[in-house]
């Protein structure tokens, strides 16, 4: 038989078009973060998650995470917008897609670290915010507390001068997931479709800014251009 055609990827503006795009929300620990390049598809990044378990959907007990960018053979990186970045040995809650992709198969950067604040396990979003509950547009954030991830993945700090006493309320990681099996429940939603491992498009014909990897000198002839995004099947 063959396989079903995948829905295109279209704007997640509203929690609605969250959930509707969503295969599986998971958590697990990122147990390897490598780069893979070749001439024809360009650098990518395996960010492999272990230890996975699904609060909504299914997943198998290890996930690979394949998203475009990563180290190029001269030793700068290449760069896309709307990827989330990972920290090796930190724990996430992820949204997978259950639509065609090409640069990512988290939803629309929807990768939330799990870490800990004055004894309490609260998520923290790509920009440093705290998740802090849903609403009508999505997951809510706080203002960042936490510095962003670095293109090294380092796991970032307190912003400078932020005390864990001042820091906004937020959501502990179990009462997210409760809030958003809770949603789902009470109003007879249910996330659907399948998690794809595998883009449907390369990212070497998308547009990518490029940078300097750490110490390195950037070579000639290649420069940045427009942000990333990601784009339905068969797209330009």
């Amino acid at each position: 038989m063959a396989e079903a055609p995948l829905r295109p990827p279209h704007a997640v503006d509203s929690l609605l078009s969250l959930l509707d795009q969503t295969a599986a929300v998971v958590e697990g620990d990122v147990v390897d973060v490598r780069s893979e390049y070749s001439p024809r598809t360009g650098p990518w990044t395996v960010v492999t998650l272990g230890n996975v378990r699904s609060h909504l959907g299914s997943a198998p007990g290890e996930l690979r995470l394949r998203q475009a960018g990563g180290l190029l053979p001269d030793g700068r990186q290449r760069v896309v917008s709307h990827v989330p970045r990972f920290v090796r040995g930190a724990r996430y809650v992820v949204f997978l897609r259950n639509t065609g992709w090409s640069l990512s198969p988290v939803l629309d950067g929807q990768a939330f670290r799990v870490e800990s604040v004055g004894g309490r396990e609260v998520l923290v979003g790509a920009e440093g915010g705290l998740v802090s509950g849903l609403g009508s547009a999505g997951v809510r954030q706080t203002a960042p507390v936490f510095d962003a991830v670095d293109l090294m993945g380092t796991r970032p700090a307190l912003r400078a001068g932020m005390d864990v006493a001042g820091l906004p309320e937020a959501l502990e990681r179990e009462a997210f997931v409760s809030l958003l099996q809770n949603h789902l429940r009470a109003r007879g939603l249910r996330v659907t479709g399948t998690f794809r491992e595998e883009p449907v498009a390369t990212a070497s014909a998308l547009s990518v800014p490029v940078t300097p990897a750490s110490g390195q000198v950037p070579a000639k002839g290649l420069t940045p251009s427009q942000p990333e995004r990601d784009v339905p099947p068969g797209a330009p």
